[in-house]
């Protein structure tokens, strides 16, 4: 039965839910899981669901690989003497369909059906279902690869792969409800990660590849060879990363000697992983190697390879010459690294970007080519300036702190032959300067208008902090909010208001508040309201009647008309006596 077509498969679903039977799954020691609905971005996945995957998409959990393993494979892909190409063979493994069944000249891993596998999709079985690549299921449907890095790196390189190549994995684990945080702390409790750089450094996981590929990797000698070793010093479990932890050994423990080791000379490379498989197979089989795992657990033969001569056995078969019609693993790697181009210094990288956030300028970039040879470091600057040191496993960098002022930012790339070009600048990003309190900055404030109760003022504030909200202005002694304003860009402001008309005469303040603080004031003197001539007033005493409207103590403005009222009503009296007189004597003298 022909696999699925990469077109059909993909108008499908991307997620290709296997459905194996429950005993099954059991015997094979895999968890048990009904099917999941498909669904677009895997988060139903359950463990145990072989998901159909672009091997574009998948995340690195580990920063190395060992390139001799991925050059033997590429070797053998390009360079293989098989029947059928082991390629296929691979893939057919990988996607848990044992190997390849029939495969032609024009076959290819782009397209999955010009080549058929031993089990057909549906028919798989716990045998071969195990040694299917893994994957956990991360936040948002993430892919994070826990065993398979070397394969996907291999089927990326081969001409006919590349990142849009599709292949299914096992689901180890799906931790898509967790926390970005809480999802990283559980990868470690499990061991499904490795964060540890060549050397032994630990690294965080935001310096993780972002993809497969051998530019995204660094290379791990001990990893390479401790490949070559396999069924000759140790055997190849489910365990992730085992071969890590038995590089970290020859690494740190240093077991043998590694001086004399040309990893371009078969003789010389035959010649280490002996003494290396040697001292794995002599060690007692409690003896920790490394992160609490013992030998044993680790894989450990209890006799170098499997008790077998030297001529004989797995490491006979490794040591077959290119020249042979059936070469060894390490011929074929060593043959494809005589196809590849003399290393150089990596190529020139892109214009990074720069971000700012607050004083902190973050610089990206993408990795350049490698020239043929692992990127060992980069070297970031800013304005021109020296260089900052930075992992080769990383590709953003944060300037912490930066002083106020426009920046761009440079990036070089190292390997073991030399530094690339420095790349084009980015584009220049302003760090602004840095906030105040501006409850610290004090500034004035002048007033001018009509300075009576319920007259129309203008305030103006120099000397403030700068282009900030919320400056309360208000009127003291009982203080009244005559209104809210903000700052230009040079700490300035006006404000139209009007003195409540309740104000009393005599001293007052405008007072400038901000959260509270007060940052300015300045006296006024608040003359009374004018009164309305046509409506007379009683004249002020010290003690005025209730209800007469005026309150004691308070100066008055405008004209006082009571006093020459009664004068007036006086004169009026006295002139109407004299009128009565006149008429009397005017009778007398009728």
């Amino acid at each position: 039965m022909k696999l699925l077509s990469s077109a059909r498969r993909a108008t499908m679903s991307v997620l290709l839910v296997t459905a194996i039977a429950g005993a099954t799954l059991a015997s094979a020691g895999i968890a048990q899981a009904a099917p999941s609905t498909p669904t677009p971005d895997y988060l139903n996945a359950k463990v145990g669901d072989l998901v159909d995957v672009r091997i574009g998409d998948v995340l690195p959990t580990q920063p190395s690989l060992g390139y001799d393993e991925v050059y033997y494979k590429l070797g053998r892909y390009t360079l293989g003497k098989d029947a059928i190409n082991k390629k296929f063979d691979d893939w057919c493994e990988a996607n848990g369909q044992v190997e390849a069944k029939t495969a032609t000249p024009a076959s290819t891993l782009a397209d999955p059906s010009s080549f058929t596998c031993k089990v057909a999709v549906g028919s798989e079985t716990p045998d071969s279902i195990a040694p299917m690549k893994t994957v956990v299921i991360g936040p948002g449907g993430k892919l994070y690869l826990t065993d398979g890095h070397h394969t996907l790196t291999s089927f990326y390189e081969t001409p006919d792969g590349g990142p849009n190549m599709h292949v299914r994995l096992r689901v180890l684990g799906n931790l898509s409800t967790l926390s970005d945080t809480a999802f990283w702390d559980a990868m470690a409790t499990n061991k499904w990660d490795w964060l540890r750089d060549v050397d032994g450094k630990a690294i965080t996981p935001a310096q993780l590849p972002k993809s497969v590929g051998l530019a995204n990797f660094q290379n791990d000698q001990y990893r390479s060879l401790l490949y070559f070793g396999r069924d000759i010093g140790y055997s190849a479990g489910s365990l992730p990363f085992q071969e890590f932890y038995w590089g970290s050994w020859i690494r740190d423990a240093k077991p043998i000697d590694l001086s004399t080791w040309d990893a371009n000379n078969l003789a010389s490379y035959l010649a280490t992983v002996k003494a290396m498989t040697e001292k794995q197979t002599s060690i007692a089989r409690d003896t920790v190697i490394d992160s609490g795992f013992t030998a044993d657990q680790l894989g450990a033969l209890t006799s170098w390879n499997d008790g077998k001569a030297v001529n004989k056995g797995e490491f006979a078969k490794l040591s077959v010459p290119y020249s042979e019609a059936k070469p060894g693993k390490l011929a074929y790697a060593l043959a494809y690294k005589a196809t590849l181009p003399a290393p150089t210094a990596p190529a020139t990288p892109a214009a990074p970007t720069a971000a700012v956030q607050g004083s902190d300028v973050t610089v990206t970039w993408v990795a350049p080519a490698n020239g043929g040879a692992a990127i060992s470091g980069y070297g970031v600057s800013l304005n021109g300036g020296t260089p900052v040191s930075v992992p080769g496993n990383t590709t953003s960098y944060t300037f912490t702190g930066l002083a106020a002022g426009s920046y761009s930012a440079t990036v070089t790339a190292t390997n073991a032959i030399g530094t690339s070009v420095a790349s084009p600048a980015s584009a220049q990003v302003v760090v602004p300067p840095a906030p105040v309190d501006p409850g610290t900055v004090k500034g004035s404030v002048q007033v001018t208008g009509s300075l009576r109760a319920g007259g129309s003022i203008t305030i103006e504030g120099t000397g403030f902090a700068a282009s900030t909200n919320g400056f309360a202005v208000e009127i003291h002694s009982a203080p009244q909010s005559l209104g809210t304003v903000d700052t230009d860009e040079k700490g300035a402001f006006t404000l139209k208001a009007k003195i409540p008309a309740a104000t009393p005469a005599g001293t007052h303040s405008i007072v400038v508040l901000i959260n509270g603080t007060e940052v300015s004031s300045a006296e006024i003197s608040v003359a009374a309201a004018p009164t309305d001539p046509a409506t007379p007033t009683p004249t002020p005493s010290a003690s005025p009647a209730a209800g007469s409207g005026v309150q004691a103590g308070l100066a008055s403005t405008g004209f006082d008309g009571g006093g020459l009222i009664w004068i007036a009503l006086a004169f009026l009296v006295a002139g109407a006596g004299t009128v009565v007189v006149l008429r009397r004597r005017d009778r007398a003298e009728r």
